[in-house]
């Protein structure tokens, strides 16, 4: 798993720092420049980085420590001569609590930290838990079902689970699965909507009866959503308002801090309001009513499962959009490509760089008038920045071009040309041209995706 956190917040603290946004700059000789943020944490090998800004200077004293700073684990003088990063790391053979990231200047200091990365592996052999393990009150009334039909083997899994509201009203639970990290109020770095875990960094998120207690849902899916790797999974859990509401109007009768009530509609709505079009896809959907007595009335106490079941799975966003009519895609089966390029299928090309001239060039058809922006899509293949023009011709004359240095395409990669379309019956036509001989090196086209921009 990893962790992140930044200057702003109460994670990470300074004695002889200033706060500036999410920064914090130091000009010191002597005292505390970091110290945080004092997280409970799993066994396993730890690697701390404290990100800087470039250009600092100064010696300064990196400990990492546990039990708020009673047990130092290591400790290291290093000097701060204009890098990115100052690390170490340290075996924690058992979970420890309290740890924390200390930094303290050693003569005159004057750099900018931007943050501070935790990043933990641990030896993962994954077998099912017990069914007696002590996990909250609703979990644990299907949860020996949920290990044996494989519920918990299929999304739970994963080295990296976080658990969200794992105490409960009891403080005696435990998170749902040996591996995961439980996080609730008053854990480091979260304050009650964004997480302190870095970006696609967990296998999966557990949440029971406690979304539905959350003020702006839409900010938690998005954050809880940023945390999911690719394949990772979310599985929400809420209280079902036909079996445990009982209740047409808020506010609830069983617990008032309840914000919103759930039918599997309303879940799937917010979902959808939330989060990205295609990027998730809905595993699992359950109204779990095992053990419910439907014959007390509204007004009397329920018993047994009232809940609704949902997995959403984050998949790797396509690169097209929805058609509405405003967004034209073109994918490489409509291109001409010159006699070195190579076909893989219909969607994807393998443009080779040694060669110079327009690798690839069409589909050749009208638009109506207006303003446009041409999406050229690129991915993969690349060990290092590549050199790309891209064109947008109109009758055989181009009227767009952007000369353009691309990443190193390990992900998917776009870049947008501008244009204004005269709607005459013109043929327009978008080019991907190589200007110099780029050794070695190859990248996959997916085409191009033209969209027609609305009047301001």
């Amino acid at each position: 798993m990893k962790w992140r956190f930044d200057g702003l917040g109460s994670a990470l603290r300074t004695t002889v720092g200033r706060r500036q946004h999410s920064m914090i700059h130091v000009s010191a000789r002597r005292g505390a420049a970091l110290h945080g943020p004092y997280l409970p944490m799993p066994s396993g090998k730890l690697h701390a980085r404290i990100l800087l800004a470039a250009g600092g200077s100064g010696n300064v004293m990196m400990e990492i420590t546990a039990d708020l700073g009673a047990t130092r684990l290591v400790n290291a003088m290093v000097r701060i001569d204009g890098q990115r990063s100052i690390e170490q790391e340290v075996d924690l053979g058992d979970s420890v609590e309290g740890l924390e990231v200390r930094l303290f200047c050693r003569g005159k200091c004057e750099f900018t930290i931007l943050g501070v990365e935790l990043d933990l592996t641990r030896e993962h052999r994954w077998s099912p838990p017990e069914p007696t393990r002590q996990v909250g009150i609703e979990s644990g009334k299907s949860y020996a079902t949920k290990i044996a039909d494989g519920f918990i083997d299929r999304y739970l899994s994963g080295p990296a689970v976080m658990e969200v509201g794992y105490v409960g009203y009891d403080h005696q639970t435990v998170p749902i699965v040996p591996q995961a990290v439980g996080v609730d109020i008053g854990y480091p770095g979260y304050d009650g909507q964004r997480f302190p875990f870095a970006d696609q960094s967990l296998d999966a998120i557990y949440s029971s009866h406690c979304y539905e207690h959350i003020p702006d849902y839409r900010a938690v899916l998005k954050d809880w959503f940023r945390l999911l790797k690719n394949g990772g999974f979310l599985i929400i859990v809420v209280p079902h308002q036909h079996l445990f509401e009982r209740k047409r109007q808020m506010p609830s009768r069983w617990n008032p801090d309840h914000k919103r009530f759930y039918t599997p509609r309303s879940l799937l709505g917010e979902m959808e309001s939330a989060l990205d079009e295609n990027s998730y896809r809905i595993r699992h959907l359950v109204e779990n009513d095992a053990g419910f007595n439907y014959r007390p009335t509204p007004r009397e106490t329920g018993s047994g499962c009232y809940e609704i079941e949902l997995v959403v799975e984050r998949i790797v966003q396509p690169h097209w959009v929805l058609d509405d009519g405003a967004v034209r895609p073109y994918p490489p089966a409509d291109f001409l490509v010159s006699a070195r390029q190579e076909r893989l299928s219909p969607y994807e090309v393998r443009l080779d760089l040694e060669e110079i001239g327009h690798l690839v060039w069409g589909p050749y058809n009208t638009l109506v008038e207006g303003n446009y922006e041409a999406h050229f899509f690129f991915d993969g293949g690349a060990v290092e920045a590549i050199d790309l023009v891209l064109e947008v011709a109109e009758g055989g004359r181009h009227i767009a071009t952007i000369h353009r240095l691309l990443p190193n395409l390990e992900d998917r990669h776009h870049v947008v040309v501008s244009f204004t379309a005269k709607g005459d019956g013109a043929y327009y036509e978008f080019r991907v041209h190589n200007q110099i001989v780029q050794a070695n090196m190859s990248v996959i086209f997916r085409g191009v995706e033209v969209r027609h921009m609305a009047q301001a």
